[in-house]
């Protein structure tokens, strides 16, 4: 995973999440930030591409790179909770049931 050079500031749910329960932790709020982020840069690859006959596809790799950029924040912040370095009050209610 890393090296920490900061004690987690909450709970600790797991010290070395996988990516299967990464990815499970997602809540709304990650949900949102890749569906904000890809709903963002679809627009900006559209004006990106200047001529008529680019930018479709350039709509297309922006809206690409968008989803892969909110998926990586997404998976960051629920990985930050699962570690405890993020506010997970929460996540620690669900994990304990």
């Amino acid at each position: 995973m890393g090296i920490f050079l900061d004690e987690p500031k909450y709970e600790v749910i797991d010290r070395t999440p996988g990516f299967g329960k990464t990815v499970r932790n997602f809540n709304l709020d990650d949900t949102m930030k890749m569906v904000g982020l890809t709903g963002m840069s679809l627009p900006v690859g559209y004006l990106a591409g200047g001529s008529v006959n680019v930018r479709g596809p350039s709509m297309y790799c922006a809206g690409l790179i968008g989803l892969m950029g909110g998926f990586m924040f997404a998976y960051q912040c629920s990985a930050g909770r699962l570690i405890g370095m993020f506010p997970n009050e929460e996540d620690v209610r669900k994990h304990r049931h």
